[in-house]
């Protein structure tokens, strides 16, 4: 049977799997960053960066919100999204809720589809051996904070479900039989998470969760990932740069023009973390990129693409 959340301090994350901050942000910053968000969304349908999930009618979210390529013609969308992911209240709210050293890791943003209408699928997000490398690992490798631009019930979670294994409840529904029946609508103990514009719910990626996408009923929602400073250690040394915490745009002398001291130094901690990276493949980038220039201009056959 589903309820309807109560509110909650950040910090009782760590017990109750999810947290809800009301009023992160007041109703005209919420109403701006819808703006922005629409906007990117049209260019993303129509231009999408080859590093986000495909565009189509069953699409329901986009990574990346903060990509420059998004705001070439817009300088104060990208500075007013970047003050709001840093501002000194999602940061502190994250950090009561996890209680150890964290970095930015993704803006994303969570839309209706334009196709059918779905609920989403239970699951628990899987991230192996990045939780257990944390001071808490109960918590995960971070967490998720989702910042209602409209009116939304559309998150639900399942409470304390990071704390613990399946119920065979909850097996039969997330992964017995194939996972053939994670769409189902009668998940014990569900929440759904009820959000006014400008709250934010907060919940780590061990709990059982799930989102619900439906054509007539209009979604947007920003979310800000992060991930904790010791499981990206780990994620770098085993992994390298992924897709999410491939930025290197953040290089860019003016990227962060009208952003805020506050906002800079929590952007900063990202940078100063994974930058050394960004560089060595720009490096890789711009060696191949030269011999391929003195290739054309010599005028003799590519070696690359011979037989």
């Amino acid at each position: 049977m589903m309820t309807t959340t109560t509110d909650s301090a950040p910090s009782a994350l760590r017990e109750n799997s999810y947290a809800i901050v009301r009023g992160l942000f007041d109703p005209a910053t919420a109403e701006r960053l819808r703006e922005i968000c629409d906007r990117v969304l049209a260019q993303w349908r129509q231009s999408p960066r080859s590093d986000n999930p495909p565009v189509g009618p069953q699409a329901n979210y986009m990574r990346h919100l903060n990509d420059p390529e998004y705001h070439r013609d817009h300088p104060d969308d990208l500075a007013f999204l970047l003050n709001a992911v840093g501002a000194p209240q999602v940061v502190e709210a994250i950090g009561a809720a996890l209680n150890e050293e964290f970095l930015f890791a993704i803006a994303s943003l969570y839309f209706n589809p334009t196709g059918e209408s779905q609920d989403g699928f239970w699951h628990k997000d899987k991230i192996g051996a990045e939780a257990d490398v944390s001071k808490n690992p109960a918590t995960g490798a971070g967490l998720q904070m989702q910042i209602a631009l409209v009116p939304t019930d559309d998150l639900e979670v399942v409470p304390g479900s990071h704390l613990r294994d399946y119920t065979p409840e909850e097996h039969a529904i997330c992964v017995a039989d194939g996972a053939t029946h994670n769409r189902s609508n009668e998940m014990p103990g569900a929440v759904h998470v009820t959000l006014a514009p400008g709250d934010a719910a907060l919940f780590t990626q061990l709990c059982i969760h799930r989102g619900r996408y439906h054509t007539d009923k209009l979604r947007r929602t920003l979310m800000v990932s992060v991930k904790k400073r010791a499981a990206a250690e780990h994620s770098l040394r085993q992994r390298g740069l992924d897709q999410y915490s491939d930025q290197p745009w953040f290089l860019l002398p003016d990227y962060l023009n009208g952003v805020t001291p506050e906002a800079r130094a929590f952007f900063g901690a990202f940078v100063d973390f994974y930058a050394p990276r960004w560089r060595a493949k720009l490096a890789e980038v711009l060696k191949y990129s030269s011999l391929l220039r003195t290739l054309a201009e010599s005028g003799e056959p590519n070696p690359f693409f011979a037989e």
